[in-house]
């Protein structure tokens, strides 16, 4: 098999950095990332029997950012494209500058990829794999080269943003159309994305679910709730609602909370969250701890004390880090959006809130899980590590993912 990823997402570069694990020295496995490795995110370890390539997403001067604009506009299919954003009314100012944006990336990364290949001499013959870890202009690209390398294949990962729509501005994603018919093969980290794709007829029978997972750590048997410690961890960003979480611990007086995050993000978001932190009552305690690494992370939550994970964002694909949490036994407050009901089961192992949740919903759940039964709580406990082992060990997804790839 000769396989090659391609990560053009930095962030997702940490969880990559689980997955390279468990591909075969035999194989032959060219990486693309953002920058190369010798430049890119600290967080991934790559095999050295992987080849590096540099994927090369920023534009090297005006000439060479409007030399890839000109190029995508006189494709065929961009005039499809946009007779497609007509008919379907869609066609903006503002969705018209996304699409020149995305295939003008996808130029840049084709030319890349080409050099690459070309340094290496790469049989135009050759067996290929490529494999990108979102649908967004890389995939295009590798669908392009499929003109160049017909024995080619597209193999996309799906998560949220990169499939749904409706998530994104103007109700658009670019060529929609053509990739779904060019790609090969789509494997969704959700059922819930699955069930998506389901309406799109280019799709039929491309479709496959491959969620994404953590590596196992052990129990973690500080997990209580007389000694209440929220957990969270996120970016900060609007999207993730962590000011509900800072507006309902205003209102709780009864008994002592501290409150943990980990993940730093929009500043100004976060001084407006601060803000209403003032106003918390003597028995509230915020720690703000900002970015952490992955591996120091997993330790701290493996080791300290905490009670309950919440993650109330208006929009997710399948959390991470509900996962993690899930893999020490925390039980998880959480809203109902995306994949995460396939992590959270309302009354096992945690509460689902409604996606639309209100400060008091949010208080009241709160104050479940804090005054919860020892048993019933020990049994939330219980039951998130046990949704861990059957969906979220990562040994067995990656596994099983790796293994699909190599019999396409």
């Amino acid at each position: 098999m000769t396989l090659i990823i391609i990560s053009d997402f930095m962030q997702d570069e940490i969880y990559l950095n689980e997955e390279v694990k468990y591909y075969d020295e035999k194989d032959k496995i060219f990486f693309f990332t953002v920058k190369g490795h010798e430049y890119s995110n600290t967080h991934i370890n790559i095999p050295s029997y992987f080849k590096i390539g540099k994927l090369g997403i920023h534009y090297n001067s005006i000439i060479h950012r409007i030399t890839c604009l000109i190029r995508s506009i006189f494709r065929k299919d961009m005039i499809s494209e946009l007779k497609y954003m007509v008919e379907t009314k869609k066609l903006t100012f503002n969705s018209l500058k996304r699409l020149f944006l995305f295939s003008s990336k996808s130029e840049l990364v084709l030319s890349n990829i080409k050099k690459v290949f070309d340094k290496n001499q790469m049989l135009k013959t050759e067996n290929l794999i490529f494999y990108t870890y979102r649908v967004g202009f890389s995939s295009l690209a590798c669908c392009r080269l499929k003109d160049i390398f017909p024995n080619a294949k597209v193999v996309s990962r799906c998560h949220a943003q990169d499939i749904f729509e409706f998530r994104n501005k103007e109700n658009y994603l670019p060529y929609r159309s053509y990739l779904y018919s060019r790609i090969d093969e789509i494997h969704c980290i959700s059922e819930d994305g699955m069930r998506y794709l389901e309406n799109y007829d280019e799709l039929n029978k491309k479709t496959f679910l491959h969620r994404l997972g953590t590596k196992e750590i052990k129990l973690n048997n500080k997990i209580n709730n007389r000694n209440f410690v929220i957990l969270t961890c996120s970016r900060i960003a609007r999207i993730k609602r962590i000011h509900v979480i800072a507006g309902a611990l205003t209102n709780i007086k009864d008994g002592y909370i501290k409150w943990v995050h980990y993940g730093d993000g929009d500043e100004k978001y976060l001084e407006e969250i601060k803000d209403i932190i003032k106003n918390c009552g003597q028995n509230i305690s915020v720690d703000f701890r900002g970015f952490c690494d992955n591996d120091k992370y997993l330790n701290i939550i493996e080791n300290e004390e905490f009670s309950v994970f919440i993650n109330v964002s208006e929009s997710e694909g399948l959390p991470v880090s509900i996962m993690e949490a899930e893999s020490v036994g925390m039980p998880v407050i959480a809203t109902n959006v995306g994949g995460t009901s396939e992590a959270v089961i309302n009354g096992e192992n945690g509460i689902l809130l409604d996606a639309n949740l209100t400060e008091e919903q949010l208080i009241e759940a709160i104050l479940k899980i804090k005054f919860m039964d020892s048993n019933l709580y020990n049994t939330y406990k219980y039951n998130s590590r046990k949704i861990w082992e059957k969906k979220f060990r990562n040994s067995v997804n990656y596994k099983d993912f790796i293994n699909h790839l190599k019999e396409i």
